[in-house]
């Protein structure tokens, strides 16, 4: 973020965005979702074009996640992507980050990102424990979004350069 924009703000309470930076980051999250419904969409993809990307990306601790998708509109692949990282206090400032770190690479240049929905995890990582639960205020419940967030991060860790299969994975979609 350069010096002249202004940093993304959001109400606590409501997740609402309450500035100009915030709309247009939570404009470019959404801008090509339509009916989202997590339920809906297999995750199992894993386009060879798209291998490059880690498919979960979270830090150890609570913080808030997003589940997004990444897809080429010309061919029709796509893959999706957990993120959560400690240094984002809200839901689209992870999907800031996420877009920003792919953008670095040039693959990215043909490729587009929208949110699917968003809550919390809690990743142990010492224990290899995680527990997906709540929803995103700023983008809404999206039916499905904690059971597919979880299918993917046990992928990722069964996977054979994965950190091992996880000791306890649970998801919720009870509390905020």
């Amino acid at each position: 973020m350069s010096a002249e924009e202004e940093t993304p703000l959001f109400s606590d309470s409501t997740g609402e965005a309450l500035n100009a930076s915030a709309w247009n980051l939570v404009r470019e999250a959404t801008a090509s979702a339509t009916n989202v419904n997590a339920e809906n969409e297999d995750t199992n993809d894993d386009p060879a074009s798209m291998r490059w990307i880690e498919p979960v990306k979270m830090t150890p601790g609570k913080h808030k996640y997003v589940l997004m998708k990444v897809y080429n509109e010309e061919n029709g692949e796509k893959k999706f992507l957990v993120r959560s990282y400690a240094r984002c206090s809200y839901h689209a400032e992870n999907f800031r980050e996420a877009v920003g770190e792919l953008r670095k690479d040039e693959r990215m240049a043909t490729l587009k990102a929208h949110v699917i929905g968003g809550g919390r995890i809690e990743y142990d990582e010492e224990k290899k424990r995680v527990f997906v639960y709540g929803y995103s205020m700023t983008f809404g419940r999206t039916p499905g979004c904690n059971k597919k967030t979880m299918e993917i991060i046990r992928k990722r860790f069964a996977e054979e350069d994965g950190d091992g299969p996880l000791a306890e994975c649970e998801w919720s979609d009870e509390g905020y």
